[in-house]
């Protein structure tokens, strides 16, 4: 058997290999990030071995920059492994004690360490998984990108209409769209029929009179621009939503064929689901439920403090997407757990402040979620999450 050991970069990639007696048969290899560069990794790797059994690839998961190689080797038949960077960083502590790193050290890193494990395919990735993270990291930029159109909406309406929100409390609502596509300024709707105004969806007689009459002595003023403006966002915040929910549609169907136990733990949905799985990956990249509090950006060293370090500042590390996610779904099982209603009610009555006592409830919900997951990969069973069962 031959290991290999690739470190990631953005223009060229080096490569180590030794044999199954830790010999070394590739001290370095480098290869470009291009076409070429591929066929000459194919080429290299059938010099090796003609069979792609006898050769096990590794490298370190350093996000989007490895994507089209992992792609690449696995289409050629390759079994190919991805450490997370910590896993990778502990090995090096064990094998030496002097701080050197160079690409080329890397890749030999990477492959001695596919060498001593006993069990690497824990380290395989689904090719699922690769597209649900993708997915999740679309679908976030696309919803960045609504919120910064919504906000620019509010704000035109507190030039154009800035009654309107006395009125109605959710500007967002569909029928409030439709009611300023088709009368984009409160002159419009005070000038409209009153019938016309029924025959929007949603919107009721009485809520339609009572645009109308503020309408009539608005201090709004909606010059041709902002007007163009305002039917503009609203299309973009549209389209936006319709790109959001197509693309929850593809969460939700790769999520169904993972068939994780994760989305029956209270509080966590298929859209936060799909965010901590696609983030953690494989969840044998971590030894212990501590790394994986690391990895999202929660281990104590940050939020000893409130989030800020000696120097005041916030301290930002790991995965800002799985720490997104597991803050979010802590606030939700608050809210519908009993056990964790009651354990942040004990955090904030020991004096922490709320958005600190959450963080410990998102630890807390870490270390459920690790365990869950492992039993998982390894028993090949799907159990569920049993709230009976915690201490």
């Amino acid at each position: 058997m031959l290991y290999i050991g690739i470190d990631i970069a953005k223009n060229k990639h080096d490569l180590a290999c030794i044999n199954e007696n830790g010999e070394i048969m590739i001290a370095n290899f480098k290869f470009a990030n291009s076409y070429q560069g591929f066929v000459q990794l194919k080429l290299r790797l059938e010099q090796l071995s003609p069979l792609t059994q006898d050769i096990q690839i590794a490298l370190e998961s350093t996000g989007h920059y490895n994507y089209n190689i992992v792609t690449f080797l696995r289409e050629l038949g390759y079994n190919v492994f991805t450490y997370n960077p910590l896993i990778i960083k502990e090995f090096a502590k064990s094998q030496s004690l002097r701080k050197t790193k160079t690409d080329r050290k890397d890749a030999l890193l990477i492959a001695r360490k596919l060498r001593f494990d006993v069990t690497p395919e824990r380290y395989q990735t689904d090719s699922i998984v690769d597209e649900l993270k993708e997915l999740t990291r679309y679908q976030n930029r696309l919803i960045q990108s609504r919120s910064k159109c919504k906000n620019l909406y509010v704000r035109l309406l507190d030039i154009i209409f800035p009654e309107l929100h006395a009125i109605v409390s959710n500007l967002h609502n569909q029928f409030i769209y439709d009611l300023l596509t088709h009368y984009p300024s409160p002159q419009k709707i005070a000038r409209a029929r009153f019938s016309s105004l029924l025959k929007i969806k949603r919107l009721t007689s009485d809520k339609a009179h009572q645009i109308q009459e503020e309408a009539k002595k608005t201090i709004g003023k909606a010059s041709p621009a902002l007007v163009l403006e305002l039917g503009q966002l609203i299309e973009t915040i549209k389209h936006y939503d319709k790109q959001i929910n197509q693309t929850q549609e593809e969460i939700n169907r790769l999520m169904n064929d993972l068939n994780s136990p994760i989305t029956s733990i209270t509080g966590i949905g298929t859209r936060l689901g799909a965010i901590i799985l696609a983030e953690i990956k494989n969840i044998h990249n971590f030894k212990n439920p501590n790394q994986l509090q690391a990895f999202a950006g929660l281990d104590p060293a940050i939020y000893q403090s409130g989030q800020m370090d000696n120097t005041g500042h916030m301290v930002k590390r790991g995965s800002s997407y799985l720490r997104y996610a597991l803050i979010q779904a802590a606030k939700l099982i608050s809210i519908y757990s009993p056990h964790f209603k009651a354990y942040l009610k004990l955090k904030i009555s020991q004096g922490k402040h709320y958005n600190v006592a959450v963080t410990h409830v998102a630890k807390k919900l870490t270390r459920i979620i690790f365990h869950l997951l492992i039993i998982f990969h390894l028993l090949k069973t799907n159990q569920q999450f049993d709230e009976t069962k915690l201490k």
